[in-house]
Parts: C-alpha cells; sequence; structure tokens
C-alpha cells in the first residue's frame, strides 16, 4: 500500500457509528460543497465527490445494501476530508489545494472499485467513466 491508500483506510477504519450519523445529519452541506466545487485542473473533483455522498445517502437511507463494508466508512472519510478547508494541502493553495482531496476521493473509489460499479450500474452511473 502506499501511504494515501494506509492514510485512507486508517481514516475509514476511524470512522465511528455516530460519525457516520453526525454525516447523514449533515448530508445537505455536504452535496452542497460537492456542487459548487470549481477547481482548476480537478474538474471531475465534484461528479467523484457527489458519487460518493449519493452511495452513503443511498446505502443509510436502505436503497442500496452495501456488498463491501469497507465502502462506506472510507467514502464518509473521503467526503468529510474534502469538506475541509484545512488539510493535508489547504484548499485555499492555488492550483494545489485541491490534489490531496482528489487523491483522497481516487483512492476510495478505486480500492472499492466492485462495490461502485455495482452501485453504479444500480443508478445509472458509469463507474468506468467516473473514474
Amino acid at each position: 500500500m502506499t501511504s494515501i491508500q494506509d492514510f485512507v483506510v486508517q481514516g475509514g477504519q476511524a470512522v465511528t457509528a455516530g460519525e457516520v450519523a453526525t454525516f447523514r445529519e449533515h448530508i445537505a452541506a455536504y452535496k452542497l460543497k460537492a456542487e459548487t466545487l470549481e477547481v482548476a485542473g480537478q474538474s471531475a473533483l465534484r461528479e467523484k465527490a457527489s458519487f460518493l455522498i449519493r452511495y452513503v445517502e443511498d446505502v443509510l437511507d436502505d436503497e442500496y445494501i452495501a456488498g463491501d463494508f469497507g465502502a462506506l466508512p472510507e467514502s464518509v472519510f473521503a467526503v468529510r476530508y474534502l469538506a475541509k478547508g484545512v488539510d493535508i494541502i489547504p484548499d485555499s493553495v492555488p492550483g494545489v489545494g485541491y490534489s490531496d482531496d482528489a487523491a483522497v476521493v481516487g483512492v476510495v473509489l478505486i480500492g472499492h472499485a466492485e462495490e461502485f460499479r455495482s452501485y453504479g450500474a444500480k443508478v445509472g452511473v458509469d463507474y468506468d467513466a467516473l473514474v
């Protein structure tokens, strides 16, 4: 595993049930954050983040039954990481501020490819085109 993969896996493992419940309570804010992302050089980040948020919401609402139990907490971790303004590379740094966010989101999507491919097929999103 690379260090970013380790970071994501450990972050996902640290997500508690209470944090997942809190995530659900704030899902509208996470959706707004994803929908309003305007990041030069990271045009797909908005779509990838929105996909992860929709996945979490559908799993929590029992609209989709997760087959990969690591995908949910890692998705929660990735979206919460994206929503933070100050992280490994602060989002305010021009040109590179969202590079770490994009890497975290990408690691989650690639690390759970079969889960997200299956989910994408259910909701009409081409996973392979997304990643």
